[in-house]
């Protein structure tokens, strides 16, 4: 877990500037991956990642992992299975639908 950090520390601002660049290549992988499955813009594919993580209470990273880590057919790095669980969860049902051979009736994400 990141610690408090302040906004006029030089140093905070260069720690926080550091955790962006780690996370964001797992990120990018999964709107990457949700741009080709569902044929959304990046905008899309980030809203719909944005959405699983609040309604999961997992970090966006973490929720990302999980995404790249399923397509890949690969095990996550994000801290346990129940994660993947209510992750890949959300992702069936918000994004793939029911399952992942039933396609959604919208090409948007479930906003409610």
């Amino acid at each position: 877990m990141t610690s408090w950090r302040s906004p006029d520390n030089p140093a905070d601002e260069m720690a926080q500037l550091r955790d962006a660049l780690d996370t964001q290549p797992v990120i990018e992988q999964a709107k990457g991956m949700l741009m080709l499955v569902r044929g959304w813009t990046a905008e899309t594919a980030f809203a719909a990642l944005r959405t699983i993580s609040q309604r999961t209470n997992v970090k966006l990273h973490d929720v990302a992992a999980v995404v790249v880590a399923a397509g890949s057919h690969t095990e996550a790095a994000t801290g346990g299975t129940e994660t993947s669980v209510v992750v890949l969860d959300q992702l069936r049902q918000h994004v793939l639908g029911s399952a992942f051979d039933t396609p959604v009736q919208d090409s948007e994400p479930d906003a409610g």
